[in-house]
This record gives C-alpha cells, sequence and structure tokens, in this order.
C-alpha cells in the first residue's frame, strides 16, 4: 500500500589498469607499508581524496584532498606518508603521515593513461605503462631526478620493486625481462607472452602459464635460480604474489577457480584449492598469519584459505555486485577498498566484516567520475546527483523502475551528450556528438573537447589524434539567457592497439528465468570477430552462444551461469568472463491472510522480479511484463486487465485497487473506484516514471520531475502543492497524507494528521534518499543507510530500532508495520502489534532476497530460490 524506495548502488565496474602485484587492485606496494599500527592510507577517487582508515575499530583517522573529484588515483605507501599519483595527468603528491600535510604537486611524468608510483627505500618511482618510461623521484621533496625509457611499454601487472630498490617489469612487445638497478638499465631476454612478475622474500619471480613454470630470479643478472612447474596452461588468466617473509608464490587461477602455492624452499607446488566457480575474475591474493585472502571481482566476494591445512574457511561477501575491489595488509589486518565507491573495510580472517564509508554519498554524488572506468561503460545521463534506472523485465526500456512503485527513477536531466559511434574509439576514429536539451528552442551551444581545441553547433564531428580519456563538455546559452552543461568522457585508443575487452555487462546483473537478459561489452582495439559463451556451473553443456557484438537470452532454469567473450583482430584475441547468477524469482510470503492475499498461485512460484502488497491482496510483476493478483476479490476485480498483462514495469496495490506503469509511460488502474481511484487522468497517462497508491488515492511523477495526484482521503481530495510540481525523484502515497522527495533532498509533505507532525523534522530536511508514508507517520532513508520516523508513534513501538539506524538500503510500510532491508540482505521490522506475525521474519526468508513488499498485516518477498 504504502511503497518504498531503495537506494540503487551502480553495478557496472570495468577493468582499469593494473598496477603492483603484491595487492589485488592499484597501487599498494605491500612490501613497503611501514605504517603506525593497523593504519593504511586508501584512495577515494569519486572525492578526489586519500583516506586514513583504522582497523582495529573500522574507522577513519583522516581524509585529505590531494587532487579533483574524479581524479584516477595510484598510492604507494613508504613509511608513515602517501605517494599519490594522479594516473592521467602524472602529477604526484605527497601527504605526511604524521601531519596529513600535502606537499606541493609535482609533474613527475608527461600526461598519459596508465601512470603509477612505486616506493621503494630509498627512490619512489613513477611509471609510465603504455609508454615504458620510468622517472626516478626524491621520496622526501617529490623532486624528479630524471627520466629514462625502460622498454617499449610495460605488461600493465609485472612493474614490482624488489628488497634493494630495484625496479623489475616485462616488456609487453618483446616478452623481454628489464631492471633498473643503480640508475642502469639491465634486460634479460625471456620471450614470455602470458608471463607475470612478483616480489617474494625480497627477490623477483617470473610465473609463466604458457610454460607451465614459476621461477625465482637473481637480483643481478636476472637468471632463474630456482624453477618449478606449477600445472598451469596456455591462455589461463592468473593473478599473483608473493610472501614477504618466505619464497613463497600465490597464484589465483581464475579459468579453473583455483588457487595454488608454490614454495621455492620446499621445491614444489600445492594441489590446486578450489575458491571460485570456473571462469570468475579473480584479484590477486594476498597472504597473512598463514591465511590467503583471494578476491572474486566478479562477484564482490573474497575467500579466506588456511595455507596450513589447505582448506577455505571462510567466503565473504564485501560488495553486492561485481567490483574492481582492492585488498591490502597492515599489522596483520586485512583491508578492502572500492577506489571509486565511498566503501571500504576491514576483513577478519575468520569471515567478520566490518565496513567503512569513505564519505556520504551526498557530498560526492552518485556519479561515475570521468576517470571512472564505469563512465565510460555507462555514460549514464544525470540529475541532481542521481542516475537513472533502467527498467527490470522488460528488455531495453531505459526509462523507469520496475521495483513496484519505488521511486528512484528521476526526472529527465538538463541536458546530456549523445555519442555515435560510442564512447570508446582509436586515434583518428570520426566521433559525431549531439548536445540533447530536455526541449527544444533555440540555443547557442559551444564544445570543448579535451584536446584543446573547440567547436560550436548542436552537433558536431571531432576526432582524437592522440590516445588518452578526453573529457567532453558543452555548454547551451538558451534564448532565455539561461544556460545548461553536460559532458562526458571518450576513450581514444592507439591506432594499432590490441583488442582489449574493458567490461562484460549484463543486463541485469541479477535476472530471474524467464527475463531476457541483455548481454554486451566494452571493447578496445576495434575486433572484426565475436564469440560469446554462456555455461552454467556444473553443468555439461554450453547454454548460450553468439557471434554478435551483442546478443539477449532467456533463461529457464535458476543457477550460477559464467558468460566468457572472446574477440579477435586480427591474429591477435582478448578474453574475459564474468560470473552472474540467474534466480528462480519465487513469492513468499508470511502475516495475516485475509482473503486470500497469501494464498500464492502456482505463477507466482518463478520468474517474478516485483511484488507489492494491499489491504487484502498481492501483485506480482512477472518478467514478461505481464502482472499477477491474488486475493480480495472486491480489489482485484477477479481478473487483470488485458492492458496490464503485457509491458508492464511497475506495480502499485492501494487499499481495494491497483495502478501499473506500461513501458510506455501510462498508467492504467483497476479496482474499487468510490473515490476516483481507478479513473486515470489525462496528465498521468503519459510520460510518467513512477507510480503510488495509498489506500484511496494515488500519484504519479512524471518526467519533467512534476507530481499528478487523484482519488480522495477521508479528509477530501489533497491537492499537489507547488513545490511539488517540480524538481521531484521521489514519491510516497498514505492514507492520509502524501510525500515527495526533492533532487536537493529535502521532503514535500502534504495532507493531514490527528495530534502528530507531517513536516519532515530537521534530521530529514536533507540527504534524504527514500521515503515512505504510513498511517499518520512517515519514514525517509538517509544517504548514510540510517531511518529517520517522525508522526503519530502509538506506545513508541514505532521507535527506529538500533539495527534501522546504519547499513539500511530500502524501507517499506504497510497500514501499521515497517519493513527495511540491510546491506547484508537481511530484513527488519518493527511497528504494530504483531498479533499476526508480520514482524517475526521466518529464517528461511531472510536472505536472497530480490523484493519484498508490506501489505496491511502480511509481507510478501521475492527469493532466489537457488537450486
Amino acid at each position: 500500500m504504502n511503497k518504498r524506495t531503495r537506494l540503487v548502488t551502480a553495478a557496472v565496474v570495468v577493468a582499469t589498469v593494473a598496477a603492483s602485484v603484491l595487492v589485488a587492485g592499484p597501487g599498494y606496494d605491500a612490501a613497503q607499508v611501514r605504517m603506525h599500527a593497523g593504519t593504511v592510507w586508501l584512495a577515494s577517487n569519486r572525492t578526489g581524496q586519500v583516506v586514513l582508515a583504522d582497523g582495529a575499530s573500522a574507522e577513519l583517522v583522516a581524509s585529505v584532498k590531494v587532487d579533483e573529484p574524479g581524479a584516477a588515483l595510484n598510492i604507494a605507501q613508504r613509511g608513515s606518508d602517501a605517494l599519490v599519483v594522479n594516473q592521467e595527468t602524472g602529477v604526484l603528491s605527497r601527504i605526511d603521515g604524521a601531519t596529513h600535510d600535502v606537499t606541493p604537486s609535482t609533474a613527475v611524468l608527461p600526461t598519459s593513461p596508465g601512470l603509477l608510483v612505486k616506493a621503494a627505500q630509498g627512490v619512489v618511482y613513477g611509471v609510465d605503462v603504455h609508454n615504458g618510461e620510468i622517472s626516478s623521484i626524491d621520496p622526501d621533496t617529490v623532486a624528479p631526478r630524471g627520466r629514462q625509457q625502460l622498454a617499449e611499454k610495460f605488461r600493465p601487472d609485472s612493474v614490482v620493486v624488489d628488497g634493494h630498490d630495484r625496479l623489475w617489469a616485462i616488456d609487453d612487445e618483446s616478452g623481454d625481462l628489464v631492471w633498473l638497478t643503480g640508475g642502469e638499465r639491465r634486460t634479460r631476454t625471456a620471450e614470455t607472452r602470458s608471463g607475470h612478475l612478483t616480489i617474494t622474500a625480497g627477490l623477483p619471480a617470473l610465473v609463466d602459464p604458457e610454460r607451465g613454470t614459476a621461477e625465482l630470479l637473481s637480483p643481478d643478472t636476472g637468471a632463474v635460480t630456482r624453477s618449478l612447474s606449477t600445472g598451469l596452461k596456455a591462455g589461463e588468466t592468473i593473478a599473483l604474489s608473493g610472501s614477504a617473509g618466505r619464497s613463497r608464490l600465490l597464484i589465483a587461477n581464475s579459468a579453473r577457480g583455483e588457487l595454488t602455492v608454490c614454495t621455492f624452499d620446499a621445491g614444489s607446488c600445492s594441489e590446486p584449492m578450489h575458491v571460485s566457480a570456473p571462469g570468475s575474475e579473480l584479484g590477486t591474493p594476498i597472504e597473512i598469519n598463514d591465511h590467503a585472502v583471494v578476491p572474486n571481482l566478479s562477484t564482490g566476494q573474497a575467500t579466506v584459505v588456511d595455507l596450513t591445512t589447505s582448506r577455505v574457511v571462510a567466503q565473504r561477501e564485501l560488495f553486492d555486485r561485481p567490483t574492481r575491489f582492492e585488498l591490502l595488509t597492515r599489522d596483520g589486518i586485512v583491508f578492502f577498498n572500492d577506489p571509486y565507491g565511498n566503501t571500504a573495510g576491514v576483513l577478519d580472517l575468520d569471515g567478520k566484516v566490518r565496513t567503512i564509508t569513505k564519505y556520504t554519498e551526498g557530498t560526492a554524488g552518485d556519479t561515475p567520475s570521468p576517470s571512472d572506468p564505469r563512465a565510460r561503460a555507462d555514460q549514464a545521463v544525470q540529475v541532481e546527483n542521481r542516475k537513472q534506472q533502467p527498467g527490470l523485465g522488460i528488455s531495453g526500456q531505459p526509462v523507469v523502475t520496475s521495483r513496484q512503485n519505488q521511486v528512484v527513477t528521476p526526472p529527465k536531466p538538463a541536458a546530456s551528450i549523445s555519442v555515435s559511434p560510442g564512447n570508446r574509439g582509436a586515434t583518428g576514429t570520426d566521433f559525431e556528438l549531439t548536445m540533447v536539451l530536455p526541449q527544444a528552442g533555440d540555443a547557442t551551444i559551444r564544445w570543448s573537447f579535451g584536446d584543446g581545441t573547440a567547436a560550436t553547433g548542436t552537433t558536431v564531428s571531432h576526432s582524437w589524434q592522440r590516445s588518452g580519456v578526453f573529457t567532453v563538455r558543452a555548454e547551451a546559452t538558451l534564448a532565455t539567457g539561461a544556460k545548461a552543461h553536460a559532458e562526458t568522457t571518450i576513450t581514444i585508443d592507439p591506432a594499432d592497439a590490441p583488442p582489449a575487452i574493458t567490461q562484460l555487462n549484463v543486463h541485469r546483473p541479477k535476472p530471474v528465468i524467464g527475463e531476457s537478459v541483455h548481454f554486451s561489452a566494452d571493447v578496445a582495439g576495434k575486433p572484426d570477430r565475436w564469440r560469446w559463451t554462456v555455461t552454467k556451473t556444473g553443468g555439461l553443456t554450453t547454454e548460450a552462444t553468439a557471434q554478435t557484438a551483442e546478443f539477449e537470452h532467456r533463461f529457464v532454469t535458476p543457477g550460477v551461469y559464467a558468460v566468457s567473450l572472446t574477440i579477435t583482430r586480427g591474429t591477435r584475441t582478448a578474453q574475459s568472463s564474468r560470473q552472474f547468477t540467474v534466480a528462480r524469482g519465487a513469492v513468499k510470503g508470511w502475516g495475516r491472510d485475509f482473503a486470500g492475499a497469501l494464498k500464492i498461485p502456482q505463477a507466482a512460484e518463478s520468474g517474478v522480479i516485483a511484488v507489492d502488497g494491499g489491504g487484502s491482496h498481492s501483485l506480482a510483476l512477472k518478467s514478461d511484463g505481464s502482472v499477477l493478483a491474488w486475493g480480495d476479490p472486491a480489489a482485484i476485480e477477479a481478473t487483470v486487465p488485458p492492458e496490464a498483462l503485457t509491458g508492464v514495469v511497475a506495480i502499485a496495490a492501494g487499499g481495494y485497487h491497483n495502478l501499473a506503469l506500461k513501458a510506455d509511460g501510462s498508467v492504467i488502474a483497476w479496482g474499487r473506484d468510490e473515490f476516483g481511484q481507478a479513473t486515470v487522468p489525462s496528465e498521468a497517462k503519459h510520460d510518467v516514471v513512477a507510480i503510488a497508491a495509498g489506500p484511496y488515492q494515488n500519484l504519479v511523477l512524471k518526467s519533467d520531475g512534476s507530481v499528478v495526484g487523484w482519488g480522495h482521503t477521508p479528509y477530501g481530495p489533497l491537492p499537489v502543492p507547488e513545490a511539488a510540481k517540480s524538481g521531484v525523484t521521489a514519491i510516497a502515497s498514505g492514507p492520509y497524507h502524501n510525500m515527495a522527495l526533492k533532487a536537493d533532498g529535502s521532503i514535500v509533505s502534504w495532507g493531514r494528521f490527528e495530534g502528530a507532525e507531517i513536516e519532515a523534522p530537521p534530521e530529514a530536511s536533507s540527504g534524504v534518499v527514500a521515503i515512505a508514508a504510513g498511517t499518520m507517520y512517515s519514514l525517509a532513508l538517509k544517504a548514510d543507510g540510517s531511518v529517520v520516523f517522525w508522526g503519530l508513534n502509538r506506545r513508541n513501538s514505532y521507535t527506529v530500532p538500533a539495527a534501522a539506524k546504519s547499513g539500511v538500503v530500502s524501507i517499506d510500510t504497510g497500514a501499521w508495520h515497517i519493513l527495511a532491508q540491510k546491506a547484508d540482505g537481511s530484513l527488519i521490522g518493527w511497528g504494530g502489534n504483531n498479533l499476526d506475525g508480520e514482524l517475526t521474519i521466518p529464517a528461511e526468508y531472510d536472505h536472497g532476497v530480490l523484493d519484498y513488499a508490506t501489505g496491511e498485516g502480511f509481507n510478501l518477498v521475492v527469493l532466489e530460490d537457488l537450486p
């Protein structure tokens, strides 16, 4: 009846240029960390900050701004100091570990994508991965000492520094080993096309899957001093790290989902240990206290392995989506961090996870930065820091959310940029760019392309003559004198760049059976052949294949699947894979079963993507865009109208009526109509992006950010106030009042309560991301994951429990009770009197929840229900 909205997290994360092979993720040399006990520096790219995290308390010690928001930062830690380089501009900063002061920044390398910083005891190295250039830097003043060419270009995950300040790398053109000692370039022919370097016990080691070998190298000559057989095969993708105190390697094999431990002193490699499904993208493992921790970038999980017993002791979800996170250690503590998000934390070896929030989302915005690879993979249209959400269940519907009447969908943006043929290409490629304004009219548009050139016009053509990531900005001056701005990023690869896959896209990342799942990829190098394969984990047959750039497939069986893509250009290929889950989408329920609201039909036992509960009836939205209804015939009129059997993307159940939002932006209503609630006005029959149904009235949110309402409350109609006729991003409707969430995080409420405050309190006057309207009370979900309650609090039963004061991602309220979902997927219930057990959440319904809803005295959930 009174619906929730959900704090939605971007799910698209793509590969970036990797740096140190001593940790999982860019930019940390674990062997060089000498911090105060249990603290470590972490990148926060979206805010342009570096934060100091304390592992004992799982809290932030300091946040230090070093660059503009959106800068791609790479960190090396030397003693208690942090050395931070902008990976695109080559500007290096040093943060003093004691005072947290920032040394004046210095440009240590020319502007180029893929710049890294490596710290040693007596020198700091700036590394240009693409050009093979090294800059030696004074570690105290960050002043450059000199530059030299070490290779044509470096293999990105094989640039390391040993225990004697030597920098080692693999020339990605020749496959030769190169290193720098005492300022002198040295080289040895290795001719390894798939080799990886790491440091173990202070010495360089080379692992080559093509030859199936692990080699310990002489620090003076680069010659092989010890060699082991690893059992690796050509073409297998690995991530590699070395122990600090012994000659031991950890090899994570993505192709097989295995971890292999090779010990040079023992002269052997262990039997592989399974840590993930085959085809997962595994990050660089780390070693701590005779344990290994292996990150799974495809799932956001980490697996803890006891190296003394060769057994998995814990597997924990650190992120609820595929995320290119990093792991690093300090003083027996394992830290994890998403450099492009606001989440970091501590993982204990027993599997306990303690999350650290690096910044409040509202302060940094929800927009991936230009340097964040997510911005290149998903050029989302933005308005007031809110990202337009794709529809669910109906392929290719980008306008609305199908989470019933959850109103996370924003109005149309002030302006955006359309790019053809896409946001990535090679040098010399002609791009066509168009500035899209919400309203047609005369406008003067000026462009800047990030390479020092400019143009004017609504649609312009441009080509870039050098590689890099360029920010394109457009400014429109309207006839009224008002201005509108938009920007996007374009990635330009060298003309002869080999094919590369930066992101595999699965829309949605967790579909249900019967849903059309769209597969695509972000690639570089102009591939001329594509080969897709989808397999089910543990299955013997291939689920689907394709040889096109994009394709769609409907799954009939739930489970864990892997999608793999191989692209070819001439004789060169690139391969990538990722895991995803196909859920059954089964509806379950508990609480009061008045009039059959919990008599769930067989058709709702699979293929459901959203549910909603009314006064004494239930709704479900199927993956094929059809609506199911069951319960009180007075509310559902026995059958769903034909118009709601196809193309529906959102549902809302009122007291004795229902709403359905179609993909074309029109609204359908059916059920009792004594207050006019089932008669849709003309202004709600087009351009609608969200719906909300109260017991006797309705609200819709239109694409221009305005709210339209109809129906009555017991006190009469509630005309929409002027404040809710523009800039609205979310709506909620209750029995006696309505709510609208504005783009600035403030709330507009209208209606009346008896003896209770209807206006939002100060703590809910800003930073709100979701709202819900109950019976004479209101709820707000803040960006920090806390819930705020105000209104009639009978017997203090609606006081927000401690568990709902942090970590909440969504809220929903029925007539007299409340549910909230935590970031770990668990549900919390409070309010009411629990006479029907609606607040007692069954254990089997407290995990794997895809969607949930409250009705009057009952609840519904949609479960993964995997085999």
